[in-house]
């Protein structure tokens, strides 16, 4: 991780994308957000060299590659690995199985998305302020 890195939001939904992208402008985090809205195209993204993300958030329901697909082909390459810490969920399904698989893939959040703006923004606000204070090894 990167604390000055870009914040990087997947999400084949463009609304989703772009409600993201307004709350993160709204709270004045001064990180770059970049928005990928077709999973696939992920992996070579974040395989560029000068690509260090502080954070990645994506959603589950995709078409071509799911999230959970997408963490699992990432978790196949140890420096993408390195690079996607954290790696966080927000999506709009929450059932326990669900939830189980996500976190058989060591991810550092699952957050469920809603259509409560504040509720949604303030969500946004407290994973970046704990990932923002928390320890974590820089990668270079």
């Amino acid at each position: 991780m990167k604390k000055d890195g870009p914040i990087i939001i997947i999400d084949d939904d463009e609304d989703d994308r772009l409600i993201f992208e307004d709350i993160l402008k709204s709270l004045q985090i001064p990180n770059e957000i970049i928005l990928l809205g077709d999973s696939t195209q992920v992996i070579p993204f974040l395989q560029q060299e000068h690509i260090k993300p502080f954070m990645v958030i994506s959603d589950i329901n995709m078409p071509r590659m799911n999230g959970f697909e997408l963490r699992d082909e990432i978790l196949k390459d140890p420096e993408l690995t390195e690079k996607t810490v954290p790696f966080i969920f927000f999506t709009t399904v929450g059932n326990g199985y669900t939830v189980e698989e996500a976190f058989k893939r060591a991810i550092q959040g699952y957050f469920h998305k809603t259509s409560d703006m504040k509720q949604l923004k303030e969500t946004l606000q407290e994973i970046v302020d704990y990932w923002s204070d928390s320890v974590i090894p820089e990668i270079d």
